[in-house]
């Protein structure tokens, strides 16, 4: 490890950023050095311009320029105490998304229903509606942390590197006893990826692989698995349900904090919104006249 790349992981840490936006930042660091073959502490701002315009002519996605971006930004700024290069670097612009939604109940018992034949994405993502986990929350979830004792699932590795609990339900643990018994992952992950001999084929003798399914792996199945005709869903639909649910039923705002492990309330309440079951329910002020 070079002595830079050692000091960038240092203050990555000093920052508390989590694991996975580490990693990132380190990866982007690294291609920028091997795009000009040289280390980044002998590269400056037209380097940095010619970096970024390369990546725009591959035609990257601006989410993807802005992490590159980004990473160079805390490259500069804080490990090389060289802000005046990034001064001048404009940040790509990054179009406005489809804001999440909730679901309705309908919808969700919909999307379940079409995956019934497959016990490995069924109870993935029922598991996501039951707890609010992140999808990667989800996929690096791992045997022991199930407590069935205390009615708890353990998220060890949150955003941020936070872990937290949420509600492990008698009836979401009846889902993960039957997933056992089915699908019989090998300890200790309880979703780990498929092993393939060829593209497109599992490995017949060792099926499964010693690491964790990936979350684009399990977005691709969701995307493909919808309902025909429903309209799309993702996996942030699927959590923003759980906190927007929990909120109907009564429940504290600061409860639904926790448990979508979220640092500030404020992010809960942005997070959740009026689900269109409750609004068909709600009577409207001419009944009443």
């Amino acid at each position: 490890m070079t002595r830079l790349r050692q000091k960038m992981l240092e203050d990555l840490r000093l920052r508390d950023l989590g694991d996975r936006t580490r990693k990132t930042y380190i990866c982007s660091v690294a291609a920028f050095a091997r795009f000009h073959g040289r280390s980044p502490e002998l590269l400056g701002t037209a380097e940095v311009r010619r970096f970024l315009l390369h990546l725009a002519n591959l035609k990257r996605a601006p989410a993807t320029r802005v992490v590159y971006h980004a990473a160079l930004t805390f490259l500069f700024v804080h490990t090389l105490g060289r802000p005046e290069v990034m001064a001048l670097v404009p940040r790509p612009r990054v179009r406005t998304q489809r804001p999440s939604r909730a679901l309705t109940r309908s919808e969700a018992r919909a999307l379940l229903a079409a995956m019934a034949g497959r016990p490995f994405d069924y109870t993935f993502f029922a598991l996501m509606l039951a707890t609010g986990l992140r999808i990667s929350e989800a996929a690096a979830l791992r045997v022991h942390d199930i407590d069935r004792r205390a009615g708890l699932i353990r998220v060890r590795s949150g955003k941020g590197d936070k872990a937290r609990s949420v509600m492990l339900s008698p009836r979401t643990l009846r889902l993960l006893e039957r997933y056992w018994r089915v699908v019989r992952p090998p300890e200790p992950l309880l979703f780990p990826a498929r092993r393939l001999c060829n593209p497109g084929r599992v490995d017949p003798v060792r099926p499964w692989a010693a690491h964790p399914v990936s979350t684009s792996t399990m977005s691709a199945r969701l995307r493909r698995l919808q309902p025909a005709g429903s309209c799309r869903i993702t996996s942030h639909d699927m959590r923003r349900s759980f906190g927007t649910w929990l909120l109907e039923e009564g429940s504290d705002l600061r409860l639904v904090q926790v448990l979508l492990g979220h640092a500030s309330p404020q992010t809960t309440a942005r997070y959740t919104c009026i689900n269109a079951d409750l609004i068909a329910r709600t009577p409207s002020p001419y009944d009443q006249l």
